[in-house]
């Protein structure tokens, strides 16, 4: 297919088509990153939040058997 459209005289238009593929990928690139950062993030909140209960738990604030 890359043959193909080399050899109708456009070299330029299968450039052009590979950096605009390229600069899709980095942005969905991207955007999986920042994802992964905001559930990474997420993630080590809601373990601080069951460390600070389960410390307020041992001082007998909270009644973990109800």
């Amino acid at each position: 297919m890359v043959g193909s459209v080399v050899a109708t005289g456009k070299p330029g238009l299968v450039a052009d088509l590979v950096k605009e593929v390229s600069a899709k990928q980095n942005v969905e690139v991207a955007v999986i990153r920042m994802a992964r950062d905001i559930e990474r993030a997420q993630g080590e909140s809601a373990l601080t939040l069951i460390a600070s209960a389960s410390d307020a738990a041992g001082l007998g604030r909270i009644d973990v058997r109800a």
